[in-house]
């Protein structure tokens, strides 16, 4: 899997392409993280805006 560093000021998120969309990791500036789903079928998602 392939993981794409996205510009963010205040976060660190990371976005992979994998069938159906995207998976996103999210990690705040402690211990807080978290991955979500973001269902796009032709993956024209820029990573800037949902």
């Amino acid at each position: 899997m392939h993981w794409e560093n996205l510009e963010s000021n205040r976060v660190s998120v990371w976005r992979a392409k994998v069938p159906g969309g995207w998976m996103v990791f999210i990690r705040g500036g402690g211990e807080e993280a978290g991955a979500f789903f973001y269902p796009d079928n032709q993956h024209q998602w820029d990573g800037k805006t949902l």
